[in-house]
């Protein structure tokens, strides 16, 4: 049982904020470079973000965003799913994380750096969400090392697939109820991981985003199953001892039997929670080199270039380590790669080693993208015509082409802008994946290959909300002239997407602009930002959503209307509209039920405004939907709507037991009620915005 409102400590603002400072210092740059630019734009004002942010989440008007997805190849057939989630999402979710993590930690904190070695929690006041992995990784292995001398000479491995996308919604609810989770708190979470594992519309009941901070710890709630497993049957194992690094596990036992019964008992522990050993990784052997076990691991490495090395020495020992195109030992390999000398020879050599190896297709952008003078030219042309051959990962082409941007001669850049102009005119029948899409438009952006009536086409009709951020600063207004760039900014800034407004408001800011009245349509977040930069003096009051969400329950788009003016309790009205369209897409009856609500809070304003119809009592709706009122006269069509929803709402099982004129017994309500319901929804609360015209 839950002693705190788990949801009031989620959208505090100290949370909220605590939520950014994580993600800000997040090691990790590979995330973070996909939101560098917009990072700094959302900072400018982050008081006000954060508290229209917290105002958001409480009133329940708050929408997690439908994510972009990168995929990253693992080897040469598999990929890894990369989520991109807007930049409030990636706070919602850290918020999430905070609070999850007070009450997880307690439960495991006895096994940090003796059996559990990765995603630690480092506390609410330090600096960082989790402590340095490379001081509990070397515990690890220090842990391994200690117990292989005192006798535990073989090791089994015991590994998950794809162990992100395979946890279950349901099974992290199970584990949070557990911990005494309140159950509102999961509901919300659970909705908001709903979104963010998407494919497109298609949704999933299952995976963690891959790539945000938070997803860490929330996999260690999950996987501190295993541990809870070993430790149950530790007494009948007293020679077996057990590492977890992440979704790695590692046993040391005496003997293979020992070993054998403890995986068997680890295999039971992955189907009890929905995970899926991988069978080719799961293995029990005699340790012959205890240090070579303790480097099998998967780590966060970053390998970065030393000093004083011997660069030829390095590329022969690459060659040694790529012959015939395999990698027996990748970390290594990556070292190298780092310290190594720029050559034609190897450069042709890494291109062709992407073919076997997209894996490493990163490392080996990097080394291009360090070259200390004119990429070759051959190394171009061959790098061009890889990119034309049938695609297998389209990722690796974005980094590379993207890797020697700025390392290359005009004729090269000839080269590689002909190429991406030939793919661009064939992106409607071989889409682009986001990040080669904005590979692709920044090139030609940046080399004036569009008319601004193209660029304004592509603006217009581009879906992906983070490949659309992405390109803006490639736009070039000395090209299509400043007024037309005006043109297209205004529109941006005036984005349903916060992260495409925000990236617009930055370059306003960056270029020194001057916008024309009026702001009060620009989007909120980019108004802050455009506040605090001197652009604009002064921004709007928070919009309502009460119009927003009868369009999105309707599938309509009503005329427009001032809702904070007409309701005297607006917050309490947008309440019940926010609440009726969750219940729109998933029950009927308590949509009916909170519709009648809405609709009393709707006819005791009117009545107020209008007082040609009558007196109203709030709380008594019935009272006033007699066949010969006034209120029928002059307002036939909501009229309608009104008695329609209260009579509907007296056959529901969740109003009265039995139907008050039949003496039958209620029932639930049939989800096909809601065409009918649109139907008398548009036509009633279209006669009261025409007839009042606020």
């Amino acid at each position: 049982m839950a002693t705190t409102n788990d949801l009031k400590i989620f959208y505090k603002k100290e949370n909220l904020l605590r939520a950014w400072r994580w993600i800000l210092s997040n090691p990790d740059y590979k995330y973070k470079k996909y939101f560098r630019d917009l990072y700094s734009s959302y900072n400018l004002s982050i008081d006000y973000n954060i508290e229209g942010l917290q105002k958001r989440l409480r009133n329940d008007s708050y929408e997690p965003v439908r994510p972009c997805q990168v995929f990253v190849p693992k080897n040469t057939f598999l990929m890894r799913k990369f989520t991109l989630l807007s930049i409030e999402d990636q706070i919602v979710y850290q918020a999430f994380i905070n609070v999850i993590a007070e009450y997880h930690f307690k439960k495991v904190r006895h096994r940090y750096n003796k059996t559990v070695f990765g995603n630690l929690y480092a506390g609410k006041r330090n600096q960082w969400f989790y402590r340095k992995w490379i001081d509990s990784y070397n515990k690890y292995r220090r842990s391994l090392k200690r117990y292989y001398k005192a006798g535990s000479s073989y090791i089994a491995s015991f590994d998950l697939t794809a162990c992100y996308d395979s946890i279950d919604h349901q099974v992290i609810e199970y584990f949070l109820n557990q911990y005494g989770i309140q159950k509102e708190f999961c509901d919300r979470l659970i909705s908001c991981l709903l979104r963010w594992s998407a494919n497109n519309e298609m949704l999933h009941g299952h995976g963690i985003p891959q790539g945000p901070l938070a997803s860490g710890l929330l996999s260690e709630v999950v996987l501190s199953h295993f541990e809870d497993r070993y430790e149950k049957s530790k007494k009948n194992n007293k020679d077996v001892f057990y590492f977890r690094y992440v979704d790695d596990i590692k046993l040391l036992g005496k003997d293979e039997r020992s070993l054998r019964g403890v995986l068997a008992h680890l295999d039971y522990a992955s189907k009890q929670i929905g995970l899926f050993p991988q069978s080719q990784k799961i293995s029990i052997h005699k340790i012959e080199d205890i240090d070579k076990e303790t480097k099998s691991i998967s780590i966060p490495i970053e390998v970065l270039p030393g000093k004083g090395v011997d660069t030829k020495q390095v590329n022969k020992k690459i060659v040694k380590l790529t012959r015939n195109n395999n990698i027996d030992k990748p970390t290594e390999f990556k070292r190298y790669l780092a310290n190594a000398s720029h050559t034609a020879q190897l450069s042709l050599r890494l291109l062709d080693l992407l073919n076997y190896h997209p894996e490493m297709s990163e490392n080996i952008a990097l080394y291009f993208k360090n070259y200390p003078r004119k990429i070759f030219s051959k190394v171009v042309d061959k790098l061009v015509l890889e990119c034309k051959e049938p695609e297998v990962f389209q990722i690796v082409n974005a980094q590379q082409i993207e890797a020697i941007k700025d390392r290359i001669s005009e004729t090269e850049v000839n080269k590689v802008l002909l190429f991406l102009q030939e793919r661009w005119n064939k992106r409607n029948k071989k889409p682009l994946n986001p990040a080669y899409k904005v590979v692709c438009l920044s090139y030609l952006l940046e080399n004036n290959k569009f008319t601004y009536k193209e660029i304004q086409e592509m603006l217009m009709t581009e879906n992906d909300w983070w490949a659309l951020k992405s390109i803006i600063k490639y736009i070039d207004m000395n090209t299509i002239g400043e007024p037309s760039y005006l043109e297209l900014l205004n529109t941006l800034l005036r984005s349903a997407s916060n992260d495409v407004a925000l990236a617009a408001a930055q370059e306003v800011v960056n270029k020194g602009l001057k916008l024309s009245p009026p702001y009060n349509d620009i989007n909120l977040l980019a108004q802050n930002t455009l506040k605090y930069s001197g652009v604009i003096y002064r921004r709007a009051n928070s919009k309502s959503y009460i119009g927003d969400r009868l369009n999105k329950i309707c599938d309509y788009k009503f005329p427009g209307f001032k809702w904070k003016k007409f309701f005297i309790d607006h917050d309490a009205a947008e309440n019940k509209i926010i609440r009726a369209y969750g219940y729109s897409k998933s029950d009927m009856s308590a949509f009916v039920n909170i519709l009648d609500v809405f609709n009393d809070l709707l006819l005791d304003n009117l009545f107020r405004l209008d007082g040609s119809i009558g007196k109203y009592t709030l709380g008594k709706i019935g009272g006033v939907l007699s066949e010969r009122c006034r209120f029928r006269k002059k307002y036939p069509k909501l009229f309608s709507l009104c008695k329609e929803i209260h009579n509907k709402r007296l056959e529901c099982d969740l109003s009265h037991a039995i139907v008050r004129n039949s003496k039958k017994n209620t029932t639930y309500i049939e989800y096909k009620y809601i065409f009918e319901a649109r139907r008398l929804m548009i036509s009633g609360y279209q006669e009261l915005i025409l007839t009042l015209k606020i």
